[in-house]
């Protein structure tokens, strides 16, 4: 602001206000400490003054959205006030992929060191998981591992065979004691599911055609057979 000098009693015009980053003027003063405030007088003063801006450091706020993300609390500092920035945010079946000064995440912004002399709003990016089911058929048929990304509609595969078996489900234990229900989208983890089987039992009956009854058997499958003793019949 520049000095006035001019001609004791001539008409004064009030400078404007000073400015300085990061702060608000709060007056002229007499004294360096800023105590005594002063007020323009119309016409010039008889004497020699010397006065002092007053200055209060301004307050600015980084908004933080997590767009979606676990909650960040927004900071609030004095202007150029060492900041610590925030720990990195966490969202279900996404990798964090930093933050952008826009919502088009077209510009990355670097968090300063001390608060800047502005409000900024700054937006977390994220980048989708994918992850795999894969499936342990314990003998039965080939079914293909499902490897999609979070979220995206699951087709549930159709079950495998086996040989004399029976299919009782996917567990998500190898002992088969954790039913395992397929969501209607791609869970946020990788998962191994067990194939359940219950082995066949089956009938063997025997048709003597006149001779000796002979006893049916039921048996499960692939075990040992005793074979029955021959029947009889009279005259053959």
């Amino acid at each position: 602001v520049a000095s006035i000098t001019q001609n004791y009693g001539t008409s004064l015009v009030m400078p404007s206000n000073p400015e300085k980053t990061g702060y608000t003027f709060k007056g002229w003063h007499t004294d360096e400490e800023c105590t005594e405030a002063y007020s323009f007088p119309s016409t010039m003063p008889a004497g020699n003054i010397t006065l002092y801006a007053k200055w209060e450091v301004n307050q600015y706020t980084i908004t933080i959205n997590t767009v979606g993300g676990s909650d960040i609390s927004p900071i609030t500092q004095n202007y150029n006030t060492a900041i610590t920035q925030p720990t990195d945010p966490t969202k279900l079946g996404h990798s964090f992929g930093g933050w952008y000064s826009d919502s088009s995440y077209t510009t990355t912004y670097s968090f300063p060191s001390t608060m800047p002399a502005t409000n900024v709003t700054v937006y977390a990016k994220w980048n989708v998981n994918s992850y795999t089911i894969s499936f342990e058929e314990k003998g039965g048929s080939t079914v293909n591992n499902i490897t999609q990304n979070y979220g995206t509609a699951i087709s549930v595969p159709a079950n495998p065979t086996l040989t004399g078996y029976t299919f009782k489900g996917w567990h998500t234990d190898v002992e088969c004691t954790e039913a395992y229900e397929f969501p209607s989208t791609m869970p946020a983890g990788n998962i191994t599911l067990y194939a359940k089987w219950e082995i066949n039992i089956y009938p063997v009956s025997c048709t003597s055609n006149g001779g000796d009854a002979v006893e049916a058997m039921t048996l499960n499958y692939n075990t040992a057979i005793t074979q029955p003793t021959d029947p009889t019949k009279l005259g053959h």
